[in-house]
Formats: C-alpha cells, sequence, structure tokens
C-alpha cells in the first residue's frame, strides 16, 4: 500500500488507474479522462512498473482495485488513541 499511497502524489495517476479499474478497459478509461489511449496506456505503463504489477495481465486491474481500495479504507479509518 505504500505503492499506492506515492502513486496518490500524483492525482492525475490516481485518477487513470482508478478510471482504469472502473472500466477495466484503457480506451474507455481514456473516454472518461477526456484522453487519447495512447497517453492513458503510456500511463499506465509507468503506473504499473511504480506498482510492480502488470495492470494488463487479467488480475491487473483486480489487484490495483483491491489495493486502491484498502488504501482508501486505512485512510479514513479514524487513529486510534490510547
Amino acid at each position: 500500500m505504500a505503492a499506492i499511497a506515492r502513486l496518490a502524489a500524483d492525482p492525475d495517476d490516481l485518477e487513470t488507474l482508478d478510471a482504469y479499474c472502473a472500466t477495466g478497459s484503457l480506451r474507455r478509461a481514456a473516454e472518461l479522462l477526456h484522453l487519447h489511449h495512447s497517453s492513458v496506456s503510456r500511463r499506465l505503463e509507468h503506473i504499473g512498473r511504480s506498482l510492480g504489477m502488470d495492470l494488463t495481465a487479467p488480475a491487473g486491474p483486480v489487484r490495483a482495485r483491491l489495493a486502491l481500495t484498502a488504501w482508501r479504507l486505512l485512510a479514513e479509518a479514524p487513529s486510534s488513541a490510547a
């Protein structure tokens, strides 16, 4: 999840990953983001390298969506005070 936290430093990367995971399609993600599909492809290659996973592999978007969800849940969870 540290990789997702680093990725979140660039809102464009986080938005791209979110759109790709939500649609499951590079071209549909590009439409959502109002970008050319080749731009989204380049972003996803960079994001995949940052996360250490192949986002184009069948399990790639699922793994990325799970990591995003876990990261968001942890970020929203109230910290426990002792």
